[in-house]
């Protein structure tokens, strides 16, 4: 079942593009239904490809590497719940960027959309 990209592009809180010290931060809330994240999310911010190792997701059930998240651990993306995706090492210039996630899960399949804000 694939999930069209203006539907997905209600899971990113909007505004919720931000520095911080060492990258950036951004917010995604599941307004959609139950997903199983099966797969690391990958990220690419104004076409350039974001190494895996520097993303992490912070859900209530802590702190992991995108890289961690496979199939055997995978991450729950319940309704209603929030999870901060923090990149380190990609600075952003002040301005509008464009933000593009792709992942996996296990209800849904392939996942990929993309945003642009500011910061």
């Amino acid at each position: 079942m694939k999930i069209p990209k203006f539907i997905l592009k209600k899971l990113y809180v909007k505004g919720s593009l931000t520095s911080s010290e060492d990258g950036f931060e951004v917010k995604m809330k599941n307004v959609l239904a139950d997903a199983t994240i099966i797969s690391p999310i990958e990220i690419k911010v104004d076409n350039n490809d974001v190494p895996l190792e520097n993303i992490h997701l912070v859900s209530p059930d802590g702190e992991v590497s995108s890289a961690e998240v496979t199939s055997d651990n995978p991450l729950p993306f319940k309704v209603k719940t929030e999870v901060l995706i923090k990149v380190s090492g990609v600075k952003l210039e002040p301005g509008t960027h464009k933000v593009e996630f792709k992942t996996k899960t296990k209800e849904y399949g392939d996942i990929q959309f993309d945003i642009k804000d500011k910061v």
